[in-house]
């Protein structure tokens, strides 16, 4: 579910941390390093999140926050925040050469690194491994 998180609303917080774990603290962003993505770029989404690209007055970048249980997409449309929170047994990822393709069930974002890197991004390899970690401790295969 995508919302709308312009204003503070604490039911949103609350329901978005029982679907993917509150928010890392401190200690854990020293020591395993940044928790939040370099920006990217929307390329193509589902109807869901109702995009007008051919308008010049969004800007279509996003980036991708790392959460214990699951990742939050946050992003703008015209002058309001939003929100994509994905719990990691929903989530699935792709890569494609530069494209990063992220589906919960059929709602889909299809993604571009705003700055291009020769290596993979360091923080995708870090949501590839949290993923991976969930799943092994969770047993959902």
């Amino acid at each position: 579910m995508i919302y709308n998180t312009t204003r503070t609303d604490k039911n949103i917080d609350l329901a978005v941390n029982e679907l993917v774990g509150k928010r890392f603290g401190i200690f854990h962003k020293l020591k395993n390093g940044s928790i939040g993505s370099e920006p990217f770029i929307i390329q193509s989404c589902s109807l869901e999140f109702d995009i007008n690209f051919d308008s010049i007055e969004y800007n279509r970048k996003c980036n991708i926050e790392l959460r214990p249980n699951g990742i939050i997409v946050h992003f703008r449309k015209n002058s309001s925040s939003f929100i994509w929170p994905i719990p990691f047994r929903h989530l699935t990822v792709y890569k494609s050469g530069q494209i990063l393709s992220i589906y919960e069930n059929t709602i889909y974002l299809k993604l571009k690194p705003k700055v291009n890197r020769k290596n993979n991004s360091p923080f995708i390899l870090r949501l590839l491994n949290a993923k991976s970690s969930y799943t092994q401790l969770n047993h959902q295969f």
